[in-house]
């Protein structure tokens, strides 16, 4: 960004005259860290991360015998960058020929939108990461003997693939907890990285509104 938050409270948002000079001076003292920026220099770590850990992904499991899995999972992660980078593309579009305040409220409608953009994509990814993982854990060897041991412990006349029923079902039901709650799983994972600065943000654009005079 060629233009910092900071720069824009001390030309726009501090002479704006819907606001007290020392209130908002005061707010620049308080909340000077631009926030975000840094929202935005952690989204394009997250996207060089995704490229490393695709890459590791099929390095790695190409290692322990299991490349056709890497190669699955590294396909699972390309949607992901392709909407990483659009979606931080689109951030520069947001006008910062306005005041603070009103860049804010942009950004954070821009942040909204892109969170909702990921969650579509997630609903898809996580059920079928897991269903990735369950297939590689059956086909293999270490999957085979627990199979095996399972049906010497606890043998059965069903068989569904190839798996006894009650591990097959054990399976769906994991698989549709997933489906169901894969947006909340998403938001869980968006919270732990991002949670700390969203919070910031949310209490920055409060206490902006709070300084605004009412008509």
């Amino acid at each position: 960004m060629t233009k910092s938050i900071e720069t824009m409270w001390k030309e726009g948002f501090v002479n704006e005259t819907q606001l007290t000079a020392p209130k908002v001076n005061d707010l620049y003292n308080r909340k000077s860290q631009n926030i975000v920026d840094k929202l935005l220099n952690m989204f394009a770590i997250n996207i060089k991360m995704l490229l490393i850990g695709s890459v590791l992904m099929v390095l790695m499991m190409s290692l322990i015998g299991a490349p056709l899995f890497g190669i699955y999972v590294c396909i699972l992660l390309v949607p992901l960058i392709v909407i990483a980078k659009k979606e931080l593309k689109r951030s520069v579009d947001i006008s910062k020929g306005q005041s603070s305040y009103d860049y804010l409220i942009n950004f954070d409608n821009w942040l909204k939108h892109s969170i909702e953009t990921y969650a579509r994509y997630y609903r898809i990814f996580y059920p079928l990461f897991f269903l990735g993982m369950a297939t590689r854990a059956v086909i293999s060897k270490a999957g085979g003997k627990i199979i095996a041991l399972l049906m010497e412990k606890f043998p059965t006349d069903v068989v569904i693939l190839g798996l006894p029923y009650y591990l097959f079902m054990a399976l769906a039901c994991i698989g549709f907890i997933i489906v169901k709650y894969a947006d909340a799983l998403y938001r869980l994972d968006l919270n732990i990285v991002y949670g700390r600065q969203f919070k910031k943000l949310d209490e920055l654009i409060k206490d902006m509104k709070s300084l605004r005079r009412t008509p």
